[in-house]
């Protein structure tokens, strides 16, 4: 999932154009590789799920849901393992229908070549699983009361459904201060609380809903401040040279929040909201990833290699989110060339000095099931 196309506008309201036209033709596909990484820590949690289902008689048919399916590259796999176990778990195996969800202007013309055409897709020689796709945002409610038998989600809730105001000198939440960062913190608080509620009621009894978060530390840290620091050292420097203006440059922000575990786990508390929607947290674990990019470089001393790519993954993951703000007074291809001349002043910072620009995002896995 690629986050809110305006900074202000819930998920789910009727969506501008810009984001998904710098998104479109794959392109996220091809530049997601961290993000797809971080499915293995999931799959074995996907066959627990499986074999924790409690239902009986032997169903006729499933539903499986795939909460922020951006392009659909990366769901293959996790899907794929979850076909693969509700079809052994059962004899004769139930019709399983996999729904991916995402916003409205998700590039939905990728998502299903991919799955249709792929020959890594879990529908690749099967004649009783079917796909299908809602354009609803995860902030709302998406299935019918208990027809979800699992839920899987990754690196997707630390976007927000909407951004809660401006940070003072940076577009990075982790760098807000004060009342900046209370406002982050409260709209991350009530996203969670409400993804939960709706998952809640979505899912069957015994069911699972599997979570690869992208989260913080213990500081409130993502892994990725350093690289997000020279992002705003370059739009910064934009502003002095004039190809962004003051009141442009204040309004970016990306509508995202890391969560650390205390924030993960709060609505499982005691007296905590999770227990009244009939949830339990099954497990929860910690990662750091690694940075493929910088450890690429490592081995090839590609300067200018590690710049492109970590450029490109920048591109696909937050860019549209940063730059829905420009003004509208310059027309659609001066703001092309703004955004291009960024993405030339980044990639120059970034082949640099590479190892200054790591990212080793913080990872989450809850396994949440519903009593």
């Amino acid at each position: 999932m690629t986050g809110p196309t305006k900074p202000t506008q819930p998920h789910g309201a009727s969506p501008a154009e810009s984001q998904e036209h710098m998104l479109g033709h794959g392109f996220y596909n091809d530049h997601s590789q961290e993000q797809h990484a971080a499915n293995r820590y999931g799959l074995p949690h996907i066959l627990e799920a499986v074999e924790a289902l409690q239902i009986d008689p032997a169903p006729e048919r499933l539903n499986i849901a795939d909460y922020g399916s951006a392009q659909g590259k990366n769901s293959l796999l996790p899907m794929k393992t979850a076909v693969e176990a509700l079809q052994g778990r059962w004899r004769p195996a139930p019709a399983i229908s996999v729904i991916h969800t995402d916003l409205a202007t998700n590039d939905w013309t990728s998502l299903f070549q991919t799955v249709l055409l792929s020959p890594e897709s879990y529908l690749a020689g099967q004649s009783n699983v079917f796909c299908m796709a809602s354009g609803s945002s995860v902030y709302q409610r998406i299935f019918p009361a208990q027809s979800i038998a699992l839920g899987y989600s990754a690196i997707v809730e630390h976007w927000l459904s909407r951004k809660p105001g401006d940070i003072p000198g940076h577009i990075w939440s982790a760098r807000a201060q004060g009342q900046a960062h209370e406002a982050w913190a409260a709209q991350a608080r009530a996203d969670w609380q409400g993804f939960l509620a709706h998952r809640a009621a979505e899912l069957l009894p015994s069911g699972r809903l599997i979570l690869v978060l992208s989260g913080a530390d213990a500081q409130g840290l993502s892994g990725a401040e350093p690289l997000m620091d020279l992002v705003n050292e370059v739009l910064q420097g934009m502003v002095k040279r004039g190809t962004l203006s003051p009141a442009e440059y204040a309004d970016m922000a990306i509508p995202t929040y890391y969560r650390t575990e205390q924030e993960w786990r709060e609505p499982f508390a005691d007296g905590g909201f999770a227990a009244e929607a009939d949830l339990s947290l099954l497990h929860y674990q910690e990662f750091a990833m690694e940075d493929f990019y910088l450890d690429a470089f490592l081995q090839n001393h590609d300067a200018q290699g590690f710049a492109n790519d970590m450029a490109a993954f920048f591109h696909a993951a937050f860019e549209p989110a940063l730059f829905v703000s420009l003004g509208d007074g310059r027309g659609e291809k001066e703001n092309e060339r703004v955004i291009a001349a960024f993405s030339d002043k980044l990639k120059a910072a970034l082949a640099s000095d590479p190892p200054s620009y790591s990212a080793r995002w913080w990872l989450a896995v809850m396994v949440i099931t519903k009593e």
